[in-house]
């Protein structure tokens, strides 16, 4: 058992901000709770009233800091008792892990108990595909931080990375969407999605490696776009150029051939650059830009706010 000085006990306990700073990230195995309890009897020995007032600390802040401690050894372990199944560890928190929500080839990605929060684990072990800190960072930097998830915590368990991040309420897939329009979106509808899918991508300055119909989120109210299930970034932008032209092919269908062509023709050219030709095409099918509301079947209409 490790021997602690009481103001040093007293420092831990104090500057902790969950169970899981002062006894780890490992409540639910054997060994990680026996390891929990052998540090829970040795912070208890150092920070006990009678000892601690002998070691020179005073009696209130001791009895303080053994009420805090058994608080948190309390939830510690209620943690630990309460995951069932799959699950992961972060430094502050264990995130359950429930159903598959979808796969590339670089990442699985799986819903938790709290129906916002999504955990995405690389597939390969020592395979690093996690850059969306970096990438809000990024994209913060330009005013578009809205268009990647807010990440919670990260975490490497068995050699596999993985990331927690939560969705801000009313994000839907463009699976969702497809579902709700199967013969095709009108071109107009499609044209805000398509150009921030663009725009974030610009942004990003880097390749997603992973768009389909599940990693690509929208806010049908807000006319908002994020992307998830970013993979190991490319040798360039435009490499995302066959996805995102995979995307107008399902997403219109049979409808608005000329954007459909577009994708196609541009593939190999910047996300900017393509950006930048699409707005002219828009312009010339469509003329100014003006707001339409969209809605899924099982959504109220729209507020009127946000440009196509």
């Amino acid at each position: 058992m490790n021997t602690w000085q009481a103001a040093e006990a007293v420092d831990l306990i104090t500057a902790a901000r969950s169970a899981f700073d002062v006894f780890g990230p490992d409540s639910s195995t054997p060994a990680g709770k026996r390891a929990g309890r052998r540090l829970h009897r040795a912070l208890i020995a150092a920070v006990h009233p009678d000892r601690a007032v002998a070691a020179g600390l005073d009696r209130a802040v001791a009895a303080q800091a053994t009420a805090d401690l058994n608080r948190l050894y309390d939830a510690w372990v209620t943690v630990g008792s309460n995951v069932q199944g799959p699950h992961v560890v972060g430094p502050r928190n264990v995130f359950a892990l429930r159903e598959r929500l979808w796969a590339t080839p670089a990442t699985v990605a799986y819903g938790t108990e709290d129906p916002l929060v999504r955990v995405e684990i690389t597939r390969g072990a020592g395979v690093s595909a996690q850059p969306l800190g970096f990438l809000r960072d990024a994209l913060a930097a330009q005013r578009m931080d809205a268009f990647v998830p807010e990440v919670l915590e990260s975490a490497i368990t068995d050699g596999h990375q993985w990331m927690a991040y939560r969705l801000p309420a009313g994000m839907r897939s463009l699976r969702d969407v497809h579902a709700a329009y199967p013969a095709g979106l009108d071109g107009r509808d499609w044209a805000w999605m398509a150009r921030r899918i663009l725009m974030t991508l610009a942004a990003a300055n880097r390749t997603h490696g992973a768009l389909t119909l599940d990693t690509v989120l929208i806010h049908p109210d807000e006319h908002g776009v994020m992307l998830t299930g970013w993979g190991p970034a490319g040798r360039g932008c435009h490499l995302d150029g066959a996805a995102v032209a995979d995307l107008f092919a399902i997403m219109l269908n049979i409808k608005a051939a000329q954007q459909v062509s577009f994708a196609r023709a541009s593939e190999r050219i910047s996300p900017s650059r393509q950006l930048h030709e699409y707005d002219l095409l828009l312009q010339r099918l469509y003329g100014e830009r003006r707001f339409r509301r969209f809605t899924l079947a099982d959504q109220t209409t729209a507020t009127s706010t946000g440009m196509r």
